[in-house]
């Protein structure tokens, strides 16, 4: 039996030893999962919270079990355990979770637990010990349990799967008894017995598009373990990834598991919101959980949704060579891989420190230790030079070559070490060229073209597996390596989940739903000299038909020229005149040639025209009678508004098959429009406290983010809720996002309160 041990903790952001004779005064009630120092959303200081602190709670306990144990899910980073005032031990946590024996603490009635946590950045503890490219944060940041037992039960239950229906069960028990074991196919009771062996004749597999699970249920007596698990093959070798024996790119972005103000400190909403966000947002088949494991409930959700998962120990470049930190991490490997090991979405282990340098002996014990643990699945190890050492079976190279448009990634020719083994790309882009999702335009659109770049390089490789790029989220770092604000600018989103240009390119890959997007400003005075650059849309539509006003301009393809391998390359919109040019007495030849001069102008401006032409213009210019101001006066006509009353209204419509399927639009912006919205309608308490995003937005009249607006807002709740983060907060290239929280033992309807300097809002929720 699991019992939640969830809300109503004491907290205070210190410890003294004091403090395990007698309480102080002024510790505030919390519940968890809990941040013990909030941050605010850019320029962090990250020792804030190095620091010990200290959590205490008061539970009843009236049961009569033989065995009895405290469950942390996650604790960051280590912890010594009090209960009853018997002192109980230290623990690392860290990413993983710590199970503590209390039956001989336990008592009937009245328990007093104390949790003092150390959120400092041990050397010896895995990822720290060098510099780390991300932050952690400190506190009880996931759901704490007491798991009780009345007599022998099932500690673990491990499920081994095919595509052909074989079913292995290994299991470990505590105290005597012959398990037996109901297999499950939704409601359907398939298999009922003690065999640990036996086979399904058709089962229902798992895949990223019907990722169909099973329940197994072990029994020892009254005692119950329940898993889930999804038939399934997973295959890496020199000719790419197989699921199921069939052949899939893998098209992925990596994951922090960070959040604004509270680090990785969110409710279970928020973690299976992010795994939504990948595969219907981004349109992604696969999530690389860089660089530590991540929340169960994260993983649980990729089990449900179909969303492909590499996880990975916890580290950074850093190998440390004292034995406690090795040791270290050799446990944590193990905890990792037994944690982790039922999850049909997971299709390899991330077994080596990420960027780190070969360490024979490390990472032959880490294989080792997962061939005693999960001999079925293969192992992953992310390098950054290409003539490492390969232990596991899949050679992963991070390739940060990309420094321009023309080049994505290297040959996989040139991975020198990865000579016989499966080969990914882990890792690109990102530190090559930070953007932030306020950046200027012309800025957003080469972040967006880089992906693109890399992603089209790596299809066009024979035996790549795919291409997990750098990365999904801005996040959270120590100073060396992100901007002066702390934050890693290194996402397809923002740290707050709003989509940059990039994040639209990637969901033109995916064909589940038909989109398009145009990621260009056509507001001529965002670019140097007024100019008007070719016009770059993403969509996963055969073509796109563009309109200014209601004249016609033409159809633009997507440029396989440049992007062959891309299954939706982006299009570019060259000409913004076409068919709406008409000028008396000029024939049809001179008209497309003046149409590619005054395009060419637009693109480079006049100054900046070539010799050719420049002869071609004076040519026209002589033979029709032209001043330069004529010239210039088409310019106007058919282009460049600016300075100019009016408003230019241009439409895109995507096609596939001839028909639309998609359309957006763009007019000169205005004064933005605010909105505030929640995300679910009610929130319900559970194990731990529910949750939603209060979404602030300030759009234009494209429908689009006003990306240079950070209008400031005052947040107040009423009623059975609280905020996640602080009260005063402001937008962030036009949008922000912030926790609302459940509160325990009050239900009925709460309120959201906004108040801003021109927008004021309120929004009700119900608490149930």
């Amino acid at each position: 039996m699991l019992t939640p041990l969830n809300f109503a903790w004491e907290f205070i952001p210190d410890y003294k030893p004091s403090y395990l004779e007698s309480l102080p005064k002024g510790m505030v009630e919390v519940d968890l999962p809990h941040n013990a120092v909030d941050a605010p959303s850019s320029y962090i200081d990250e020792s804030s919270y190095q620091k010990k602190v200290t959590y205490a709670k008061t539970f009843d306990y009236k049961g009569k079990n033989a065995y009895a144990y405290l469950r942390f899910d996650g604790v960051m980073v280590q912890f010594d355990l009090y209960l009853n005032k018997a002192n109980l031990g230290h623990f690392i946590s860290g990413y993983l979770p710590v199970k503590v024996d209390v039956s001989a603490y336990l008592k009937q009635g009245k328990n007093e637990l104390v949790v003092v946590v150390d959120g400092s950045e041990d050397p010896n503890i895995p990822p720290f010990g060098g510099e780390v490219d991300y932050l952690t944060g400190c506190g009880i940041y996931r759901p704490i349990y007491l798991e009780t037992h009345q007599g022998p039960y099932l500690s673990d239950i491990f499920v081994k799967a095919s595509a052909k229906g074989e079913v292995q069960i290994s299991y470990s028990q505590v105290g005597e008894g012959k398990p037996t074991f109901q297999l499950y196919d939704g409601n359907e009771l398939v298999v009922n017995g003690q065999e640990t062996s036996f086979q399904l004749a058709k089962p229902h597999l798992w895949s990223v598009n019907d990722p169909h699970l099973y329940t197994l249920i072990g029994k020892i007596g009254e005692e119950e373990k329940k898993v889930t698990f999804g038939f399934r093959d997973v295959t890496f070798n020199e000719e790419g990834f197989f699921l199921n024996g069939e052949k899939l790119f893998l098209r992925g972005l990596n994951r922090h598991q960070l959040y604004p103000y509270v680090y990785g400190a969110m409710p279970e909403y928020f973690q299976r919101d992010d795994a939504h966000i990948l595969k219907y947002e981004l349109g992604l088949n696969v999530v690389r959980c860089s660089h530590y494991p991540q929340s169960e409930y994260f993983m649980d959700e990729c089990d449900k949704i179909g969303l492909l998962v590499l996880d990975e120990i916890p580290g950074w470049q850093h190998i440390g060579k004292e034995n406690a930190w090795r040791d270290n991490l050799l446990d944590f490997t193990g905890r990792m891989i037994i944690k982790e090991r039922n999850h049909p979405s997971l299709i390899a282990y991330g077994l080596r420190i990420d960027e780190s340098q070969d360490d024979h002996e490390l990472y032959s014990a880490i294989q080792k230790k997962k061939a005693e643990l999960d001999p079925t699945r293969l192992s992953l190890g992310v390098r950054n030079f290409k003539e490492s050492e390969c232990l596991e079976d899949i050679y992963a190279y991070n390739d940060f070559t990309c420094r321009d448009l023309t080049h994505g990634i290297d040959d996989i020719s040139s991975w020198s070490g990865a000579k016989g083994k499966a080969k990914l790309v882990s890792e690109s882009n990102g530190h090559m060229y930070p953007t932030t999702s306020y950046d200027e335009t012309d800025r957003l659109i080469e972040h967006a073209l880089r992906h693109a770049r890399v992603l089209d390089d790596a299809m066009g490789q024979k035996g790549l597996s795919g291409a997990i790029s750098w990365c999904a989220f801005d996040y959270m770092t120590h100073d060396h390596f992100g901007s002066r604000d702390h934050i890693c600018h290194h996402g397809v989103m923002d740290h707050f989940r709003f989509p940059k240009p990039a994040a639209y390119f990637f969901a033109s890959q995916d064909d589940s739903k038909p989109m398009v997007y145009l990621a260009s400003s056509l507001q001529s005075s965002d670019y140097n000299e007024a100019l008007l650059p070719s016009g770059v849309v993403f969509t996963n539509a055969d073509e796109v038909e563009v309109y200014m006003g209601e004249e016609r301009i033409g159809t633009f393809l997507p440029d396989r020229q440049h992007y062959p391998n891309l299954k939706h390359p982006p299009i570019f919109i060259t000409d913004w005149i076409g068919e709406r040019f008409r000028e008396d007495g000029i024939s049809e030849k001179d008209a497309k040639t003046i149409i590619e001069g005054l395009n060419f102008s637009a693109q480079h401006g006049f100054n900046n025209l070539t010799l050719g032409w420049k002869l071609k213009m004076a040519r026209l210019m002589m033979k029709y009678h032209f001043s330069f101001t004529d010239v210039y006066n088409l310019y106007g006509k058919y282009i460049n508004h600016w300075g100019k009353v009016g408003n230019d209204v241009y439409t895109i419509i995507a096609k596939k098959g001839g028909k639309e399927v998609a359309r957006t639009k763009y007019e000169s912006p205005r004064t933005g429009i605010f909105e505030a919205k929640l995300t679910k309608e009610s929130l319900v308490n559970g194990d731990t406290y529910d949750g939603c995003y209060l979404v602030i937005t300030k759009r234009d009249c494209n429908g689009e983010l006003c990306h240079k607006a950070f209008d400031p807002f005052l947040i107040k709740t009423e009623g059975p809720i609280r905020l996640i983060g602080p009260s005063l907060i402001n937008l962030e290239g036009g949008a922000t996002r912030i926790g609302i929280a459940s509160t325990k033992g009050k239900k009925g309807k709460a309120r959201v309160i906004i108040e801003g300097q021109s927008y004021n809002e309120t929004l009700t929720i119900e608490v149930e």
